[in-house]
């Protein structure tokens, strides 16, 4: 009997809907950068920019020279990284746009602790993981007693908690001050912050449940049909919002205009 999950695969449509994803990202992150480099919400968002990159690259990567070449310690390292930092930045984010929120004025330093935690974590297991193809460890290769008794500890000791905490405790986080931000500056009237913080919320959630949920469904029922392709486009439009409200909101709304510092009452 075959294995229930074939490797992974990206179609022409994933790998260029990536890389345009990706510089969307890069440049609307640039451009702010440029024209605000001292606003912290600027540079949160350039970090989420740079976080992005190796994940939309990796998919393309895969449609070019296949699952094997995609799968090796390095990229899967830096891949790892990119995830974390990306989830801890995107929390960030939400902690200071359009204003600082009541938890990141209490808990300053606590981010700062974050990204150096996920650094030396990635770095540790880089160093105690013994080079391997991850081809192996999902299955579709013999893999040694040694290396499955380290890739099962590991699993158990590091990556589930992991997961849990930066794949849905800090998402969630995020989104509900997100949500809470959208609840003021509607209350407010502050239409800057309330059109940014709506188009990120749709952003944020259509793309979550189209990742974890649809998208993954839909290749395992239906691979060749047309409701993956309709279901990636979605997916590329909810992963083009984020920038493009950030873009509105600085360049058409004048979000960097609300005092950072100031939290409506």
């Amino acid at each position: 009997m075959g294995p229930v999950f074939g490797p992974p695969s990206a179609s022409a449509f994933d790998a260029v809907s990536s890389l345009l994803s990706a510089g969307i990202y890069m440049i609307v992150a640039l451009a702010a950068l440029a024209q605000a480099p001292r606003d912290a919400r600027v540079r949160v968002f350039a970090v989420i920019a740079i976080a992005s990159v190796a994940p939309y690259a990796v998919t393309a990567q895969i449609w070019a020279s296949g699952w094997q070449a995609a799968l090796s310690k390095r990229t899967i390292v830096l891949l790892v990284l990119s995830l974390m930092v990306g989830s801890l930045a995107l929390f960030h984010f939400t902690q200071l746009f359009p204003w600082r929120r009541p938890w990141i004025r209490a808990h300053a330093a606590t981010l700062p602790a974050g990204y150096v935690a996920v650094a030396a974590l990635v770095g540790a297991a880089a160093l105690l993981t013994p080079s391997f193809s991850l081809a192996d460890a999902a299955g579709f290769g013999a893999v040694s007693p040694e290396l499955g008794l380290i890739l099962g500890l590991v699993l158990l000791g590091i990556v589930l908690p992991v997961i849990f905490v930066l794949g849905l405790v800090v998402p969630f986080a995020g989104l509900l001050s997100l949500y809470k931000s959208w609840l003021t500056a509607r209350a407010r009237g502050i239409e800057a912050a309330r059109v940014t913080t709506w188009l990120m919320l749709v952003s944020q959630m259509g793309g979550g449940v189209l990742t974890i949920l649809i998208v993954p469904l839909l290749h395992l029922v239906a691979p060749r049909g047309p409701l993956v392709t309709i279901a990636s486009t979605l997916l590329f439009a909810c992963a083009m919002l984020m920038p493009v409200a950030f873009a509105i909101g600085v360049w058409r709304l004048g979000t960097l205009d609300l005092d950072i510092d100031r939290l409506p009452q």
